[in-house]
Formats: structure tokens, C-alpha cells, sequence
């Protein structure tokens, strides 16, 4: 991978992880930015194929997520970020890491439900969670910020050498 890519990428997701820990949300501007400069990366860099690789890449990371989007899962700003993750790396990388968070989620919703049983329960209402509202206290409506996720996934992924 180009070193340029791998530095906008990672931008990209320190950028959306800031925001969305302090805030629980990724910012529009933050997404059309990134979309933006990678469709114009891929252009100049491949013509007509970069883009048909920045729109498959924007739609396998966009599709797949509007589902869960739809049924309250995630918010639309998840959604927007893997749009233009995808514009950059494409589909099959945008595709990887969607499957690796997903179940990092998975396991950071069991954590959370661990962390209801009585006992644990006194112990987890300690914690001062980084994104706001604790989760115990919340109830049935209990979220957590999706990059929470995505962040070890983006690791493991540069770990294996993209």
C-alpha cells in the first residue's frame, strides 16, 4: 500500500475516533472531506478504474451498514465513514473491516451485558465511560461509540500488512 494512502486512512480513523468518543457521533464535514479527497485521489491516480474502485469500495462499506443503520444499530455517521473508508481502500479491505468490528461490537455488547449481572453490576457503575452516559444507566438504550470497534479492527488489520 502507498504510504499516502495508509497516512490519509489512518487520519481518517484517528480523526472519526476523536469525534466519535467525545461526542458519540462522525461529523458530515469529516466524511465529505475524506469521500471527497479519495475519489480525487483515486481519479488522478487510476482514471476511470479508481473511481469504479472508490465506488465499489464506497458501496461495499455503505450497504452492508445501512441495514443496521435502519434498525437503530448505528448512526448515519458509521455509515458515511465506511462510505469513505471504502473510497480509499476499496472493497475487499472495506469489507474486512467491517466483518473484524462487527464483532468487536459483539464482544464490547457482552462486555456491557457482563457487566449488568448484580454483582458486577455495583462495581461497573465506577467506571467513568469516556463517551458520556453510562451504559448501566441507560437500560435497554444502552450505546456505545461504533469506532470503538473499528479502531482494534483498523490494528489487526495493519498488522497483517495491508
Amino acid at each position: 500500500m502507498n504510504i499516502g494512502v495508509l497516512s490519509a486512512v489512518s487520519l481518517l480513523v484517528i480523526a472519526a475516533c476523536w469525534t466519535d468518543f467525545k461526542l458519540m457521533q462522525i461529523p458530515n464535514r469529516l466524511n465529505v472531506l475524506f469521500m471527497g479527497g479519495g475519489l480525487l485521489y483515486q481519479s488522478l491516480s487510476d482514471g476511470l478504474s479508481g473511481m469504479a474502485f472508490a465506488a465499489a469500495g464506497a458501496a461495499a462499506g455503505m450497504l452492508p451498514l445501512l441495514l443496521m443503520y435502519w434498525f437503530g444499530g448505528i448512526g448515519g455517521g458509521d455509515v458515511k465513514w465506511f462510505g469513505a473508508f471504502g473510497v480509499w481502500m476499496g472493497p475487499a479491505y472495506t469489507l474486512q473491516l467491517l466483518v473484524i468490528s462487527i464483532l468487536f461490537a459483539g464482544s464490547i455488547s457482552v462486555v456491557l451485558l457482563i457487566l449488568r449481572v448484580p454483582l458486577l453490576r455495583t462495581l461497573a457503575g465506577r467506571i467513568k465511560w469516556p463517551w458520556g452516559a453510562h451504559p448501566l444507566s441507560l437500560g435497554r438504550g444502552t450505546q456505545f461509540p461504533f469506532m470503538l470497534a473499528v479502531a482494534p479492527g483498523y490494528i489487526i488489520l495493519l498488522g497483517k500488512g495491508w
